[in-house]
């Protein structure tokens, strides 16, 4: 009983060791958006943003940045730059939510608010 006791905490403790090291690599994976300044999005960034993400920005920082950082590199919710979502799918997060994770817009925001929030994430790129 003893040893196959022992074995089975040797077997989950190896098999945890290997999550472990699964999920520092993917983390090690994942590109890291550019540095800014004072916790704020890249002057260039910024200065490159017209029309539709400009808009998009001004929402973005009234309503998501408390969450996803003044810079939208992440803080309670995940980084934003270089997003590989269709504009259909990050339409349907922003309306929807993720349950759990990301409240609902859908009531606050217009179809047109919700284009130009997606119009803002697609400029984020490192």
């Amino acid at each position: 009983m003893f040893l196959e006791t022992k074995a089975t905490i040797l077997g989950l403790a190896a098999g945890i060791g290997v999550l472990g090291a699964t999920f520092a690599t993917a983390a090690l994976l994942r590109p890291t958006p550019p540095a800014a300044t004072n916790g704020e999005l890249p002057a260039n960034i910024v200065a490159s943003l017209t029309g539709e993400a400009k808009r998009g920005y001004d929402l973005y920082d009234h309503n998501c940045a408390q969450c996803h950082g003044d810079d939208a590199r992440g803080d309670e919710g995940p980084a934003l730059f270089d997003l590989t979502k269709s504009d259909a799918r990050l339409s349907k997060i922003i309306k929807q939510g993720v349950k759990g994770e990301m409240p609902k817009f859908g009531s606050k925001f217009s179809d047109a608010d919700v284009q130009s929030l997606v119009s803002f994430l697609h400029a984020l790129k490192s």
